[in-house]
């Protein structure tokens, strides 16, 4: 019996120990299982947070909120399916561009544009002053191409292109539905070649042809004429208001109290070159320029002290119908602050002020990021600023491109007939009147005209004869600039 309990008893022990491993394994498995669920618990609620943190710096980067990013998907969308998917072979950088240029050309601004790496550097160009082409700033007003100005000296200046010029072709070719830069590129050129541009003035479509030459623009040029210290300004670019500084200084030297700032045909350039030039008459902390972006405003003030040979002249400042942006800019701080009289024409009226961003790959997006008001807040966009007395222009020089495709002889009746008495009289040749009639005094005049010039006498109004009067008026338009002896003799 003992032996048999004994062995019960052993058996007992045995079946405890089994019953207690088991528990213990079942411990330890259920440890382990939770263990496990933890590590992947925790690795699920870490990349949870890697993503949302990843995608939460994505869209603090991007600056965008949520409508934004929707709208921007939806291009991304659009760029890969069509990438993918399209049934030709895509070029994934010509869509992003076009991309590009289409939500530029959505602003409808005529001062915002996209360019291509080879197009930022003719940019860059234009705003150092050296590149080859015809010298006439130009920009893009709704459909239109339109002429700002033409620099002084230039061979768009000399063949006779004025402010507010429409070029509607180049080379014989439309140039409709094109962006601006792209027209640049086709008006520029090698040294030495031709390009003719078609422009429409006052209705009336005519030829120009324009031979490409380097052009350098001289950001500022003194010359003293009497008493008078000249100072034309051609463009703000780098370092113009140093030049002006310095040119100043010299006519001080020289005994001038009296200066003439000439901005006419001043296309602007850099803003901050305005504000400069601005202060070497404007004092120190006075507000230059006001700066405005939806309801906030920056005024810009004068940083230095105001030149002192500056102080002691009399400032009068000449401008016309191409003097725009900054040189508006200067022109209103001026005229506000009454450190200048204005004379001349009314001003082009550009009142925004634009910004570049330029990309990795050297592309570069120029935009309009807010307006200007002048120092006692004018804004003069659209409207330009008018001067305090007026100089106008000879009657000549504000004459109409007579269209060379139609030949007019004795009887005609029309419009250009006036154009031609008025330019043929300013050019030496005796007309009785100004009126349409294409009379025979208007016959002799011609005649005259067409034997000075080595033409067929025949006394009509032919293409060749048109070509030699266009090109007579120019030059003399360029020799004599009568509104500025005008306004010097105001002075003397």
């Amino acid at each position: 019996m003992s032996d048999h309990n004994d062995i019960y008893e052993e058996n007992n022990n045995d079946s405890n120990n089994d019953n207690n491993h088991q528990n213990k394994s079942k411990f330890l498995n259920f440890k382990r299982s939770h263990f496990i669920l933890l590590i992947i618990v925790t690795v699920i609620i870490t990349a949870l947070i890697a993503v949302f943190a990843t995608i939460g710096v994505s869209n603090w980067k991007s600056g965008l909120n949520s409508d934004q990013r929707t709208e921007m998907q939806k291009v991304q969308e659009v760029y890969k399916t069509l990438n993918d998917e399209y049934y030709k072979e895509t070029d994934s950088e010509k869509l992003s561009e076009a991309a590009i240029n289409g939500m530029v050309k959505e602003l409808d601004d005529p001062y915002s544009d996209y360019m291509t790496k080879k197009e930022t550097k003719s940019f860059n160009e234009d705003v150092s002053g050296d590149f080859v082409g015809i010298g006439a700033e130009m920009q893009k007003k709704g459909n239109k191409i339109e002429i700002t100005s033409p620099m002084k000296d230039s061979p768009a200046e000399k063949a006779g292109i004025q402010p507010k010029d429409v070029v509607t072709k180049v080379d014989g070719k439309s140039i409709k539905g094109q962006p601006l830069e792209a027209i640049v590129k086709k008006v520029r050129g090698k040294k030495g070649t031709n390009v003719t541009l078609t422009i429409e003035r006052a209705n009336q479509a005519h030829d120009i042809t324009i031979k490409r030459d380097k052009i350098h623009v001289k950001s500022v040029e003194y010359e003293k004429q009497n008493d008078i210290g000249v100072f034309t300004i051609n463009k703000f670019q780098d370092s113009t208001a140093g030049e002006l500084k310095s040119a100043i200084i010299k006519a001080h030297k020289d005994g001038v109290r009296k200066i003439v700032l000439d901005l006419r045909n001043n296309p602007g350039g850099l803003l901050d070159e305005a504000i400069k030039m601005a202060n070497i008459f404007i004092d120190k902390g006075e507000t230059v320029v006001q700066l405005q972006k939806g309801d906030h405003k920056e005024e810009i003030t004068a940083s230095n002290d105001a030149l002192k040979e500056a102080k002691d002249m009399e400032v009068s400042i000449l401008v016309n119908k191409g003097s725009a942006s900054a040189s508006e800019v200067f022109t209103g701080a001026m005229k506000d602050y009454d450190k200048a009289k204005v004379y001349g024409s009314k001003t082009f009226g550009k009142g925004v002020v634009q910004t570049t961003n330029e990309f990795d790959d050297g592309s570069l997006l120029k935009f309009t990021n807010m307006k200007w008001l002048t120092p006692n807040s004018h804004y003069i966009h659209g409207k330009g600023i008018k001067p305090d007395v007026k100089i106008s222009e000879p009657e000549y020089q504000t004459l109409n491109v007579i269209p060379n495709d139609k030949t007019y002889e004795l009887g005609d009746s029309d419009k250009n007939v006036k154009t031609m008495k008025v330019g043929l009289s300013a050019l030496g040749h005796k007309v009785n009147n100004n009126s349409n009639e294409f009379d025979n005094a208007l016959q002799t005049a011609i005649e005259s005209f067409q034997k000075e010039n080595n033409l067929e006498v025949n006394g009509t109004f032919d293409k060749k004869t048109n070509e030699k009067f266009t090109q007579a008026l120019v030059n003399k338009a360029n020799k004599e600039d009568t509104v500025l002896q005008k306004l010097l003799k105001k002075l003397n």
